[in-house]
C-alpha cells in the first residue's frame, strides 16, 4: 500500500499509473468531470469556499499540483486563496451561462485540480468540477458529499481529517492483491485488446468549439424502465447500453450482422471493501463490448444479448484486467513512452480521422445526500462528462432523485448537434417503446 500523507506544502504523494494515463489524456484532450446541481433556494456566498476548503483539507489530492517525472507524484500546495478554487457567476438564466462554465479546463499541472463555481439566479446552481487526473466520477460524487456537509455542519468530521484516512491506496493495488495467476490472466482475456473497428463520422482537426447536449428522462418513464428491468432480469445498465448501441448503430456505416464494440466501464470499488480503497481517485476502467449490428432485430434481444455479454464480463473481470493491463502498459514502457504514443494518437485523430470506436458510461446513482445543504436542496442533477475530441463520441448517464439524464460532450467543429441529439432521441425513444410495449 501506498505512503499517504496530509496535505503540507511541498510534500508529494505518489501518483498510481490510473491518474498517470488520465493525466497524459488531460494535456492532448478535455478531461474535466462535472457535478451539476439545480437548488430550489440559495446559498450562503461565504459560507461556500469554507465548505469547499474543507473538502480539499480531507481528500489531499483536490488542493495538490501533478508533477511529470519518471515517477509522477502529486505534489500538495501552499494555502490557496478562495478565487483559486470558487468563482461565482451571475445570470437569471442558469442554464445559459452554464455552458461557459462547463468548458473551462483546470490545469493538473498548477492545481489545484477542482473548482467550484456559484450560478447566482433565482435560484442557485452549483457545478463541481474535477480535473479528471484526480478522480473519476465516484470521486466527483463524493466530494460533493463532503460539500453539502461541510456546509450544513461548518466542519467535517475529525475522522475525515485523520492521517490514517490518507493512507487508503489511490491505485489499482488494493484490488490486484493476492489475485491467483490464472484469474488474474482470465481477466486480461475477458477484457481483451482494444482495436478501433467503426465510430461516428466526423470530420477531422481540432477541437475549437466544445459543446455539449443533455437529455432528461422523466420520473414516470424511468420507474417504468426500472420495472421492466426488473421483471426482464436485467439491469438499467443493460438496457442503456443497448439503446446506445442501436443509436450509433443508425449514424455510423457498418456491415449488417457484424460484431461490432463499444466500450464501456466498471468502477472497480465494488470487488473490495470501502475501507481499502480511497473515493477521490481513478478506479472506473473501460473495456470493449462487441454486439451484433443487426438492426431488424427487436430490442429485447438486443438488450438480453447486452446482459449475457456483461454477464460474462463481471465473471471474468474484464475490469481487473483492464487495470491489469494499465499497469503493464506503464510498466513496461513508462510514463514518458505513454506520453509520446498518445501524442502520436492526437496527431493521428487531427489529420487522419482515424475511427475511434463510441463509448458509453453510466456513472451511477448520484446520492440525495451531494445535494442537501440544509434549508436549500438540490431538485434535479447530473453528471457531465469530458468533451471527446475527433473520432471520438462518448454519452454518459448519471440518476438523480429518480429522474436519469443523458449528456455528451462534443466538438462543434467536427460534429454537429443535430447527430448528438438524433443519438440521445433514439436512445429514449428505444427505451421508452421497450418499457412500455404492450
Amino acid at each position: 500500500m501506498q505512503d499517504q500523507i496530509a496535505p503540507i506544502p511541498g510534500i508529494a504523494l505518489p501518483a498510481p499509473v490510473n491518474d498517470q494515463w488520465d493525466y497524459l489524456l488531460s494535456t492532448i484532450w478535455n478531461q474535466m468531470l462535472h457535478l451539476v446541481l439545480c437548488l430550489d433556494g440559495r446559498l450562503d456566498e461565504e459560507k461556500l469556499p469554507v465548505a469547499m476548503r474543507a473538502v480539499m483539507d480531507a481528500e489531499p489530492v483536490l488542493c495538490s499540483r501533478f508533477v511529470e517525472s519518471e515517477k509522477p507524484s502529486w505534489e500538495a500546495l501552499p494555502p490557496l486563496p478562495p478565487e483559486s478554487f470558487f468563482s461565482r457567476v451571475s445570470d437569471p438564466d442558469p442554464g445559459g451561462v452554464l455552458p461557459g462554465v462547463l468548458v473551462r479546463q483546470l490545469d493538473a499541472r498548477r492545481g489545484p485540480p477542482v473548482h467550484l463555481t456559484l450560478i447566482r439566479g433565482e435560484m442557485d446552481t452549483l457545478v463541481l468540477s474535477v480535473n479528471h487526473t484526480a478522480s473519476d466520477a465516484y470521486g466527483v460524487r463524493y466530494a460533493a458529499f463532503l460539500l453539502a456537509q461541510a456546509y450544513r455542519e461548518g466542519v467535517l468530521p475529525a475522522g475525515l481529517l485523520s492521517p490514517c484516512r490518507h493512507e487508503r491506496d489511490r491505485s489499482f493495488s488494493p484490488l490486484l492483491l493476492d489475485l491467483p495467476e490464472a484469474v488474474v490472466n482470465a481477466a486480461k482475456e475477458a477484457c481483451g485488446d482494444q482495436a478501433a473497428v467503426w465510430g461516428i463520422p466526423c470530420g477531422k482537426g481540432p477541437c475549437r468549439r466544445p459543446s455539449y447536449e443533455f437529455r432528461t428522462i422523466d420520473r414516470d418513464l424511468f420507474r417504468d424502465i426500472r420495472s421492466c428491468s426488473r421483471a426482464c432480469g436485467m439491469t438499467i445498465n443493460d438496457l442503456l447500453l443497448a439503446s446506445f448501441f442501436v443509436a450509433v448503430s443508425r449514424e455510423i456505416p457498418h456491415e449488417e450482422d457484424g460484431l461490432y464494440p463499444v466500450l464501456t466501464s466498471v468502477d472497480l470499488r465494488r470487488l473490495v471493501p470501502s475501507a481499502r480503497t480511497a473515493p477521490v481517485a481513478n478506479l472506473s476502467v473501460a473495456f470493449e463490448v462487441h454486439l451484433s449490428a443487426n438492426l431488424s432485430r427487436s430490442f429485447p434481444l438486443l438488450a438480453k444479448e447486452v446482459h449475457g455479454v456483461m454477464e460474462r464480463k463481471k465473471r471474468l473481470r474484464a475490469g481487473i484486467g483492464a487495470a491489469v493491463r494499465l499497469e503493464e502498459l506503464f510498466g513496461a514502457a513508462g510514463f514518458h513512452a505513454v506520453r509520446k504514443y498518445l501524442e502520436e494518437e492526437r496527431r493521428k485523430s487531427e489529420t487522419m480521422g482515424y475511427p475511434k470506436n463510441p463509448f458509453f458510461s453510466n456513472t451511477g446513482i448520484i446520492p440525495q445526500e451531494c445535494g442537501d445543504f440544509g434549508g436549500v436542496r438540490a431538485v434535479h442533477a447530473f453528471m457531465v462528462p469530458p468533451v471527446d475530441y475527433p473520432p471520438g463520441f462518448s454519452v454518459a448517464a448519471s440518476t438523480f432523485q429518480e429522474r436519469l439524464t443523458l449528456a455528451s460532450g462534443f466538438c462543434r467543429d467536427c460534429l454537429s448537434e443535430n447527430t448528438v441529439r438524433r443519438v440521445l432521441s433514439c436512445m429514449e425513444e428505444s427505451l421508452e417503446n421497450f418499457a412500455r410495449r404492450p
